[in-house]
């Protein structure tokens, strides 16, 4: 597990679930999403960020991942966001 902080100073909870996908969550009032046109998430977008994009880079454990998936995490807490996203090295 890892702890970012956005732009505005909240933490951002990145934590490994798989070798291959990375939760990452944090409070947020809104969040911001973008779909292609067959409804694959390309882009979600925390409040004060981060930002993730299919195709993008994360950094998580002193290394780089390639975001190949984005998929929006449903929770029951208000203010709360989570995504898990598929990567690879």
């Amino acid at each position: 597990m890892e702890i970012i902080q956005n732009r505005y100073g909240s933490d951002r909870v990145i934590e490994k679930i798989s070798p291959t996908k990375l939760r990452i969550m944090g409070e947020s009032l809104m969040s911001r999403t973008s779909e292609d046109e067959n409804g694959n998430y390309t882009m979600y977008d925390f409040e004060g960020g981060p930002i993730l994009t299919v195709g993008g880079k994360i950094r998580y454990m002193k290394s780089n991942w390639t975001i190949l998936k984005i998929t929006p995490d449903e929770t029951n807490k208000d203010n709360f966001c989570s995504v898990i996203v598929e990567v690879k090295i």
